[in-house]
């Protein structure tokens, strides 16, 4: 009988995302057993750069790991049946034969080479700045195929990461072999060694599978695996992503992604900063308060809710563009930047935040509103990453969609996760059926008609006010460009 029969009760599933690694154990019913977060900063060295320390992201793993072991019996991790990985995408973190980072990763955010999200540029920026790099280069991993190397010893990638079908241009450029070979997300791909045990606490032999994208390791927590189901996931970023029955690729001259080799069709859309637009103003802008509410033991997102929900619909008059680190869907720009548009003497530090809620709603209605002129239907519409957590902005959400949305569990991700490790080591023989009966609804939050008319208003100035300004986020790049800090 192998490890995976013997031991069925936990299910292990680890996001490293753009702003924390999460674990999170669970059992096999989808119960949280325990779970452990760990921050870190993505780091700035150039405007329009964005890189991650894949040291940091393997040294928090453990840690969070070994959190996680702490608070459960001392047999928890002899009852791990499987470990699955998600992560951010797309990344270009080239390493050498042992696994060992060359440079720090590149990451979905980093600009260079002009284009957001697309791998392709990141990969000549490192061919024709970094050429001793490139030489050195065994394979390019993705930020859970790091983890997984760290885990098993064994150099993989996943389908929804397979950076070439990013953009097919990849393979006419680079080496296929540069890549390691992409598995089925749910495929087991090694086991955790002797070494990784001892530094995580894990056990040895612990099988591992491949794992996936964060956006899709949400959708599967999310339920969202029957065609007319879609899940807004809110993290640092946010997607909107929603299950279809057949491919849309008119839809990608619209901004938006159509994509089916995961076992269904998709129709998405990224934004660039939500959740973390708001930690840049809790981190810039709330230092005191910050540290205040740490020392009481407090959330600071829920003070700043608190705040938020004191304002009126609207944030009287105030609108953001919420465009502060470039954009992705649908507009694609990343010379684009943030705007405060509306600002008055009479605005306080509340109507800030309670405006960076409604531009991320207004957001994703611009890229819902393109998916259904398309054709997509969106019969109903889910809700999970950090975002969901507050109340507040999902009420704000269904208001400025004019659609209930239904919330079901914050770790969509991870959960996302433990099914895939529970269907790769034959826990849950159907994947997708399995999804649909563990991602619970908690709570249906209705729109407001009122409300939404006045969104509506407020949604046309905020689509109004991006195109004058392109023009002038060119200049501004440019000025940056040829003055860096």
């Amino acid at each position: 009988m192998s490890r995976g029969q013997q031991n069925t009760e936990y299910l292990l599933g680890i996001d490293v995302g753009t702003t924390a690694v999460k674990s999170v154990l669970y059992d096999t019913t989808g119960r949280i057993i325990a779970k452990a977060n760990r921050e870190y900063q993505t780091m700035h060295p150039k405007p329009g750069w964005a890189e991650h320390s894949p040291q940091l992201w393997w040294e928090l793993t453990k840690q969070s790991i070994r959190e996680i072991l702490t608070k459960t019996e001392s047999s928890a991790k002899n009852k791990i049946a499987g470990i699955c990985v998600s992560s951010l995408f797309p990344v270009v973190l080239p390493v050498d034969e042992r696994g060992e980072p060359l440079r720090p990763a590149i990451i979905w955010m980093d600009a260079r080479g002009g284009k957001l999200h697309d791998p392709l540029p990141k990969l000549k920026w490192i061919f024709e700045n970094e050429p001793d790099i490139f030489k050195k280069t065994y394979k390019f991993l993705s930020g859970n195929g790091f983890i997984n190397q760290k885990l098993t010893d064994q150099f993989t990638s996943d389908i929804t990461q397979n950076l070439a079908m990013v953009n097919p241009e990849i393979q006419k450029f680079i080496d296929p072999d540069m890549f390691p070979e992409s598995h089925f997300f749910s495929e087991v791909i090694g086991e955790v060694t002797p070494k990784a045990a001892q530094e995580t606490q894990l056990a040895e032999g612990t099988p591992v599978v491949a794992g996936a994208s964060d956006a899709f390791s949400a959708m599967l927590g999310a339920g969202v695996v029957k065609a007319g189901r879609a899940v807004e996931f809110t993290g640092h970023s946010c997607a909107l992503m929603i299950c279809t029955d057949k491919p849309y690729p008119k839809l990608r001259d619209k901004g938006l992604f159509s994509e089916g080799e995961m076992g269904f069709y998709v129709v998405s859309g990224a934004m660039t900063a939500c959740g973390g637009l708001l930690r840049w103003f809790r981190d810039v802008f709330s230092y005191l308060e910050l540290e205040s509410v740490k020392k009481q033991g407090l959330d600071p997102y829920q003070i700043m809710d608190l705040e938020a929900s004191k304002i009126p619909p609207g944030s009287d008059g105030l609108i953001i563009l919420p465009y502060i680190a470039g954009e992705r869907s649908p507009i694609w720009n990343a010379n684009a930047r943030g705007v405060i548009f509306g600002l008055y003497l009479t605005h306080r530090r509340a109507h800030i935040i309670r405006a960076i809620l409604e531009s991320v709603a207004y957001g994703l209605r611009h890229s819902m509103e393109i998916a259904e002129k398309g054709g997509v239907r969106i019969e109903e519409l889910r809700a999970t990453g950090g975002g969901s957590k507050s109340d507040l902005w999902l009420q704000i959400k269904a208001d400025v969609f004019n659609k209930p949305i239904h919330q079901v569990s914050a770790d969509g991700e991870t959960l996302g996760d433990a099914i895939m490790a529970g269907n790769g080591v034959g826990i849950f023989q159907d994947l997708f059926r399995t999804c649909d009966e563990l991602a619970k609804v908690k709570k249906v939050f209705n729109p407001n008609p009122e409300r939404h008319k006045l969104y509506t208003k407020l949604y046309e100035i905020y689509r109004e006010i991006y195109e004058p300004l392109k023009k002038s986020f060119d200049k501004l790049a440019e000025i940056r460009k040829n003055n860096p800090a």
